[in-house]
């Protein structure tokens, strides 16, 4: 069997969580310069292996989202509260952040949202040295979900103001019709 062939299996099993560098180069076996060969050259219809942070995952190509959507749509919707984004957006912008730091920034407790995105696999647990307290940090999974490669890509606070700001210029010409 193919290298590439035992990725994809290993890829497709691993599902949204991927797997990292290391654990391709131990299972596989393969060198870190051969991953990386075989990951550019990957070529499936419809598949393609993507990094996200520091962790590989097999997903469909963009030809393939109408189809995939379909099912998607027929699945009952598991969407996150107001609470879990809030608590989302600050342990992105702010990471690692204890859950009293967050609670801090919201003014209200945060032990639901906090188990709902950990649960998701969206935040994980991350022990500091010298701290007593967990801290949270987003996961290789977040980036997978929201399409990012690396936390750099977030919106800056310049842009999100920018966004707002045409949202609220085009909602006023809406209104005025």
């Amino acid at each position: 069997m193919e290298k590439i062939d035992i990725m994809e299996g290993l890829l497709y099993i691993a599902g949204d969580v991927g797997l990292t560098e290391e654990q391709l180069i131990m299972h596989v076996p393969i060198t870190q310069e051969q991953l990386y060969k075989e990951v550019e050259a990957y070529d499936r219809p419809n598949l393609k292996i993507r990094r996200h942070g520091g962790s590989f995952f097999l997903e469909t190509t963009p030809e393939m989202e109408k189809y995939v959507r379909r099912i998607l749509e027929e699945r009952p919707a598991s969407k996150l509260s107001q609470a879990s984004l809030e608590v989302l957006s600050i342990v992105a912008y702010n990471q690692p952040v204890s859950r009293s730091d967050i609670e801090m920034l919201r003014g209200v407790a945060s032990d639901g949202p906090v188990s709902t995105l950990a649960g998701k696999g969206l935040i994980k647990k991350k022990l500091l040295q010298d701290e007593r307290a967990a801290h949270f940090i987003t996961t290789d999974y977040f980036l997978q979900l929201f399409g990012l490669g690396s936390l750099e890509e977030l919106p800056s606070q310049k842009d999100i103001m920018e966004q707002e700001e045409m949202d609220l210029f085009f909602n006023n010409i809406e209104e005025d019709e």
